[in-house]
């Protein structure tokens, strides 16, 4: 757990810090598009303002070549003898062509453009850019973690259980091959055999293949035996035991549900399917026992201890 919560911590700040690495440069490319936009339309770009159909994959030499074409197309001299808005209007815009040439015949410069074209420029909002297209904000951020890290939760739960269920199932069979030597079934007249691993713990394994371990932790007793079974690990995990449910009612919890003083119950119940089976297998014995009762069959226990009931003629 503790580790997922670092792992966490680690992804957010990182995603802040990228979010937020933005240079010199790019603040310049964002500027200039807007430029662009706000004097040719929104739907103008770099490279269609410059006719190339290639876009990003042009090349250097047909950059140049289109830059050179437009330059003197646009030039001011083309309307000195406008008036003097024409003109300021010409000037302007033969400069914005100049930036934009410069963006796109500088490699590492058209390289962050291409990145801004493809992804998506960011717009500006009263005191900075933000992210239109493809930047999410800190809430959409928090909801991509929380998916990614509760996924991945729930994926390494389900992976550890099989883990810990074929550790148990594994010990069980190296104990009861010891104890019964080998042998795939008891040795005649067999009784209880208590074993001790490497480690020093007691272990002991009955006539039936169960296998108890010896609970030695109070002193002043011999020892609590506590059965061995893989079974009573869940390998389905439900959603109460994922991160999904942990964290928003954890939060919940520590906030409205204790001003209210109504949290929400997060105990999770499993039952042993080996021992539902078993207890399930005993309601329906009783339940035919007590039909057999009601109808007046008279009881015999045989003397291999089996019970019967003859019907009354």
């Amino acid at each position: 757990m503790k580790a997922v919560n670092i792992h966490l911590i680690l992804l957010f700040v990182a995603s802040l810090v990228v979010a937020s690495n933005w240079s010199k440069e790019d603040y310049e490319i964002f500027s200039l598009n807007d430029k662009v936009h706000q004097d040719l339309g929104k739907e103008v770009t770099f490279y269609s303002w410059l006719g190339l159909e290639r876009g990003p994959k042009s090349s250097r030499e047909e950059i140049n070549k289109a830059y050179r074409k437009l330059s003197r197309k646009i030039h001011p001299d083309k309307v000195s003898s406008k008036s003097r808005k024409v003109k300021k209007q010409a000037d302007d815009r033969f400069q914005l062509l100049s930036s934009v040439g410069n963006i796109l015949k500088d490699k590492s410069l058209k390289r962050r453009y291409d990145y801004f074209y493809d992804k998506g420029f960011p717009r500006w909002k009263g005191t900075g850019y933000y992210y239109s297209k493809f930047r999410p904000g800190v809430g959409t951020t928090l909801v991509i973690l929380y998916i990614i890290v509760g996924t991945l939760h729930m994926v390494s739960l389900r992976i550890n259980r099989k883990q810990d269920y074929k550790r148990i199932a594994d010990l069980k069979s190296t104990l009861v091959k010891e104890a019964w030597e080998g042998s795939p079934f008891p040795p005649a007249g067999i009784t209880d055999r208590k074993l001790v691993n490497e480690a020093g713990k007691a272990f002991v394994v009955k006539p039936d293949g169960s296998v108890y371990v010896v609970d030695s932790s109070d002193s002043d007793t011999e020892g609590e035996l506590v059965e061995l079974d893989e079974n009573e690990i869940n390998l389905k995990p439900g959603f109460k035991e994922s991160l999904f449910f942990k964290i928003p009612v954890a939060i919940y919890n520590l906030s409205i549900g204790n001003w209210i003083s109504k949290p929400i119950d997060t105990s999770i119940t499993y039952v042993n399917p080996k021992r539902a089976q078993a207890q399930e297998a005993e309601k329906v014995e009783k339940k035919r026992a007590r039909k057999k009762a009601q109808r007046g069959d008279k009881k015999i226990e045989l003397p291999n201890g089996k019970v019967v009931y003859s019907r009354k003629k």
